[in-house]
């Protein structure tokens, strides 16, 4: 099973001394980032990025708005993700040490496994083995459900096909635009199952006065996405149990 992205979000009362989290955060990644950029003027949409810093070599970057900081990770392997829970859990600790009252936080990871028939098995094992035919295509089955009335999770679960096309050029050299390719000039290399899964705490955020992320829940969001990728996601996979 392999990774191709993860990242945590963290939301947050209106914060605007983005100034104030520089320090914290080269605390927090040392070198993995090395200049971090600063919108000069605050927006009035609050989502727009204040503070950015992207790793191009890592495949890494991060986005802070006047409500939220998200760090993202692209294709990174299950041996890294012990690094991924210490910087977001320092990142947790880095808002809270400069004033930031974190109000509930998202962790995401897509996930994807090859198999030779991801279509009949989504089907089959999932959803309804009726409507497995032969004129279905695609397949995406999304749901979500909570967790010990505390977490959401939000499970998406998708075939997906790689496809090497093979280009022709025009009269005058030019390549041929990818809706006008037809798949008899293409090549299915490979099928596979993506998974798509988040971990919030924003059940606890909706259903608790006053709550608010703390490292406890943190650390046991972070370890509950792990455990179910690693050891339940095939069950779902192979059996529909989840």
């Amino acid at each position: 099973m392999k990774i191709n992205y993860l990242s945590i979000t963290f939301w947050f009362d209106i914060f605007t001394n983005h100034n104030d989290l520089i320090t914290p955060l080269k605390d927090v990644f040392n070198d993995e980032f090395e200049t971090y950029n600063i919108r000069s003027e605050l927006s009035n949409n609050l989502l727009i990025p204040i503070l950015t810093s992207i790793n191009t070599q890592q495949m890494t970057n991060i986005s802070v708005t006047q409500i939220n900081l998200q760090y993202n990770v692209d294709k990174i392997e299950w041996n890294d993700f012990h690094t991924f829970k210490e910087k977001a859990l320092n990142l947790y600790d880095a808002l809270i040490n400069s004033g930031v009252h974190v109000l509930h936080t998202a962790v995401y990871m897509n996930v994807e496994m090859e198999d030779n028939s991801p279509l009949e098995k989504i089907t089959k094992n999932i959803i309804n083995k009726k409507l497995c035919t032969d004129d279905l295509v695609d397949v995406s089955l999304k749901f979500g459900k909570k967790h010990e009335d505390l977490f959401y999770k939000i499970i998406n679960v998708l075939n997906k096909k790689q496809i090497k096309i093979i280009n022709k050029l025009d009269e005058y050299g030019r390549n041929t635009p990818i809706p006008l390719i037809s798949w008899n000039d293409s090549k299915v290399e490979k099928e596979i199952i993506e998974i798509q899964y988040e971990i919030n705490d924003k059940y606890s955020f909706d259903h608790t006065k006053d709550y608010h992320t703390t490292d406890f829940y943190l650390n046991k969001m972070l370890y509950l996405l792990e455990n179910d990728i690693k050891d339940d996601i095939n069950n779902l996979i192979d059996k529909g149990e989840f």
